[in-house]
C-alpha cells in the first residue's frame, strides 16, 4: 500500500494546471506556448498514471484525479453557457478559464477554424481530458 505522502503529492499534482494558468493569466505573458503545451501534455499524462496506480476501485480512482477537472468543467459551462453576460461571476468565469490555460493554445492549433472563444475553451477542456484518460487507462492493472 501507498504511503499517505504518496496520495498527497498525487492531489496537489492536480493543483499544477490551474497555478500555471493563474500565473500567465496574472502576469498576461505566456511562457513558450507551444513548449509548455507540450510539457503539459507530458505531464497530464503522467498524472493519469500516477492515479491508475491509485489501490481504489478504477472509477473512484479516474473520478478523484479528475474532480477539479470536473469542477472546473462544470463552473465553465454554468458560466458562459447556461448564464448571460450580465449574470456571469468573474472570479468563478475566471477560476475556470485558468484550470484549462496550459491547454489553449494546442486548442488553437488543432481548431484553427473555431472563432468562438467559448467553444475554443471547450476543446482546450477536451485536450485536457485526453492525455489523461491515456495514462490512465494504459496502465491501469
Amino acid at each position: 500500500m501507498k504511503q499517505l505522502k504518496y496520495y498527497i503529492v498525487d492531489l496537489l499534482l492536480i493543483l499544477v494546471p490551474f497555478l500555471y494558468g493563474y500565473l500567465i493569466n496574472a502576469m498576461i505573458l505566456p511562457l513558450y506556448p507551444f513548449i509548455m503545451q507540450l510539457v503539459f501534455l507530458v505531464f497530464w499524462y503522467f498524472v493519469g498514471i500516477r492515479f491508475s496506480n491509485w489501490n481504489i476501485s478504477k472509477w473512484k480512482s479516474f473520478l478523484i484525479g479528475n474532480s477539479l477537472w470536473l469542477i472546473s468543467f462544470t463552473l465553465f459551462i454554468w458560466q458562459f453557457i447556461l448564464l448571460d453576460d450580465v449574470s456571469r461571476n468573474i472570479n468563478i468565469a475566471g477560476f475556470s478559464q485558468n484550470y484549462m490555460l496550459p491547454f489553449i493554445y494546442g486548442a488553437a492549433k488543432l481548431l484553427p477554424f473555431v472563432y468562438s472563444g467559448t467553444m475554443m475553451i471547450f476543446s482546450a477542456y477536451i485536450l485536457m481530458f485526453i492525455p489523461f484518460s491515456i495514462g490512465f487507462f494504459v496502465r491501469k492493472k
